[in-house]
């Protein structure tokens, strides 16, 4: 179901051709949403869907990616709209390159500015340890492959720089990125806390913004 899937992966809005090899023939459709764990897709009339169906798809989602083939079932349909698709068979290098096309391009449209943060996060809820990726006022992603369930919330301790107090936030497990991670969404965080981070944020910025080369007069 799309709110499964929805929740274990991260989905992006899309538009890009798939082709479905379906009961000896090949049809042509649109997808508008892609996930790592399926597509939502147009249907037509023409097209012979129905719940459990199985198809064979190819598609790619970008001109810089290679062309995916996988295969994949109606988990639901939507009477004039059109069906959601999840994979049931596919490449796991084409999985991660999916996850970090929708990562990349989730991250572009972001409301919150986001920086780079390496450092190791210590999970009041997991045993395990993990480490950051990057983070923004409104959450953070975490690299781990053992990722606790989506919805779950944790308390995070964790250092923004080598000087600073200990930062101490409860988030929110949003999503899982396969293999690479999950996203956190920060609950309820304190205006200090904001501030601090935004402040990271902002200055990290600026440490990596390309310095402009000087004409000479």
């Amino acid at each position: 179901m799309e709110k499964r899937d929805s929740r274990r992966y991260p989905r992006l809005n899309a538009q890009f051709t798939v082709q479905l090899d379906l009961a000896s023939a090949t049809f042509r459709v649109r997808a508008f949403s892609l996930g790592g764990g399926g597509l939502f897709i147009t249907t037509t009339k023409e097209l012979p869907l129905q719940m459990g169906t199985e198809t064979a798809v190819r598609f790619r989602p970008a001109k810089h990616l290679p062309l995916i083939d996988a295969r994949a079932k109606v988990c639901y349909l939507v009477p004039g709209r059109g069906a959601a698709l999840e994979f049931t068979a596919i490449n796991d290098d084409d999985r991660r390159r999916l996850l970090g096309f929708i990562h990349n391009k989730a991250a572009s449209t972001r409301k919150h500015a986001r920086a780079a943060l390496a450092t190791q996060i210590s999970c009041q809820e997991s045993m395990s340890l993990a480490f950051s990726r990057e983070i923004s006022a409104g959450g953070m992603f975490i690299e781990t492959k053992d990722p606790l369930p989506v919805g779950s919330r944790v308390t995070l301790r964790f250092n923004l720089s080598d000087s600073g107090d200990v930062m101490i936030l409860v988030g929110e497990v949003g999503y899982h990125a396969g293999n690479l991670g999950m996203g956190i969404r920060f609950v309820e965080p304190t205006p200090e806390d904001l501030q601090r981070i935004q402040d990271y944020v902002s200055s990290t910025s600026v440490e990596h913004k390309p310095k402009s080369k000087k004409t000479e007069g």
